[in-house]
């Protein structure tokens, strides 16, 4: 896979989110496929197999922002080696609550023939724990 395909997988993958296509999502991803987000945080964790990550990590994630406010992604760069795809954006929504969110967001890709294996995601967790969390 040259480096152009293993962005446009990306590019596919982020353009699923923005559209809150899970259907579209699944189609970017292994059924085996890995995320991984360090730390010790509400969001920090591990997930594995396509069921997992939508209906354990992606969905319930969504339900933290505001329906009514798009979730869009602003790719500030993406940079890709091989099967290796490094993601700086900028996501943007709202909280449930009406909090604007926007937060910088460091992804880190690997693909395997034209989908994708693993990711592993760093964030401001602080930013996005007292959005998201701190509705009160």
């Amino acid at each position: 896979m040259t480096s152009t395909d293993a962005k446009s997988v990306v590019l596919a993958y982020l353009k699923a989110i923005d559209e809150r296509n899970p259907e579209a999502i699944q189609a970017t991803l292994w059924e085996d496929v890995e995320f991984r987000i360090p730390g010790d945080h509400a969001l920090a964790g591990n997930w594995v197999g396509m069921d997992e990550i939508l209906n354990k990590f992606m969905l319930p994630l969504m339900d933290l922002f505001s329906p009514d406010v798009p979730y869009t992604i602003e790719t500030s760069q993406i940079v890709a080696e091989g099967d290796t795809v490094v993601l700086d954006c900028v996501a943007r929504s709202a909280s449930r609550s009406g909090k604007p969110y926007e937060a910088n967001i460091v992804s880190v890709f690997s693909i395997r023939d034209g989908r994708i294996k693993t990711m592993r995601e760093f964030f401001d967790t602080q930013y996005f724990v007292r959005t998201l969390f701190d509705n009160a």
